[in-house]
């Protein structure tokens, strides 16, 4: 069983509302009470998980004097839409335009600002950091536990036309398994019984997904000069890391570092090194500051 080292003091959760035209998404705020948020994280969730997965991340973080923050994506956790169907790549990348820049308003220019892309959230991260209108300063940018590039590298040219033109809403299992996730009996009895969590998809999702990759397998824009890490267990039960660091690498034309911790589970903050990601993250996001500042 895991053990929280640090238990969570003087932190306190929000939910603010992020407006889209499906109406409010829910933004999930965790920070110290004491006001003094020297650094923010802003996470962006997988396919099946949702800001109710970080109750004991957000407050660690928190304990940091670093602000999280986490979207709910529409149609996951309490945001609205539909829970197995997305809408095309541009509708979400625009909500989370509008998220990040809430943030940083929030945050102030001043405050160092970290963007952290897990498992299918990587690959929202990747597009975003593509989109022409996201022009909100970040710090740094981190990919977890994330298959960038997945379809393009597991079909061929023959399924990736088929999939880009898939407009079916038959059901796609995507076959996760929590064992995959964790070995943590607690964690994973959560992620099996977890009402809100996303566990098929609509085939024409799947092309929306591909719709992600392909915007940031074309770049079209220079990536600032900020620290960009790609950290993982040793091994992924779910993800091809090699195939992964090739895209993260050609992302980030080079200048990425690869990190792995001492783990073979794919979410790294339901394992033993979640208290090492997180202060080694925490750490990482205030850095950024005092190299700004010096």
């Amino acid at each position: 069983m895991i053990e929280t080292k640090r238990p969570p003091q003087n932190t306190r959760r929000e939910i603010t509302d992020v407006p889209s035209d499906a109406g409010s998404l829910a933004l999930h705020v965790w920070r110290p009470q004491s006001g003094r948020t020297k650094g923010a994280v802003f996470y962006f969730h997988g396919l099946q998980s949702h800001a109710g997965w970080a109750w004991e991340v957000g407050p660690r973080f928190a304990d940091n004097d670093v602000a999280f923050y986490v979207l709910d994506r529409r149609g996951s956790g309490i945001s609205p839409g539909d829970r197995q169907d997305l809408p095309d790549a541009e509708t979400l990348l625009q909500d989370y335009i509008r998220a990040v820049a809430q943030v940083r308003a929030e945050i102030g220019e001043g405050v160092p600002l970290s963007l952290f892309g897990h498992c299918l959230g990587g690959s929202f991260l990747a597009a975003l950091l593509q989109h022409p209108d996201f022009d909100t300063r970040y710090d740094a940018a981190v990919f977890c536990s994330a298959w960038l590039g997945k379809l393009h590298a597991t079909l061929d040219e023959d399924g990736l036309r088929a999939l880009a033109a898939e407009r079916g809403t038959q059901p796609w299992d995507a076959d996760l398994k929590s064992s995959d996730f964790t070995d943590d009996p607690k964690y994973r009895h959560f992620i099996d019984h977890d009402d809100l969590a996303v566990r098929t998809l609509t085939r024409r999702s799947r092309a929306t997904l591909l719709e992600l990759e392909r915007r940031y397998r074309r770049p079209s824009r220079t990536l600032p000069e900020v620290p960009f890490t790609f950290v993982s267990g040793m091994t992924d039960p779910i993800v091809d890391l090699d195939s992964a660091h090739q895209a993260f690498d050609a992302l980030v034309s080079g200048r990425g570092t690869i990190t792995k911790l001492p783990t073979d589970k794919h979410y790294l903050f339901y394992t033993g090194v979640a208290d090492q990601l997180v202060d080694w993250m925490s750490a990482h996001t205030l850095l950024q500051g005092l190299v700004r500042d010096a």
